[in-house]
């Protein structure tokens, strides 16, 4: 290989472990504010008032 191809090769790995760790970080912010405060289970209103 080249070096051109070289880093090409480390800028598209470096691209998919950031695409990879933002995606972990998203989720668990999404999964924390789904599960309430105060270890209080996810209140989920099914009922539909008229």
């Amino acid at each position: 290989m080249n070096q051109e191809s070289d880093g090409r090769t480390l800028i598209i790995y470096i691209g998919a472990i950031t695409v990879v760790e933002l995606l972990i970080v998203c989720g668990s912010i999404i999964s924390f504010n789904a599960s309430g405060r105060n270890d209080e289970p996810a209140k989920i209103l099914t009922e539909v008032k008229p």
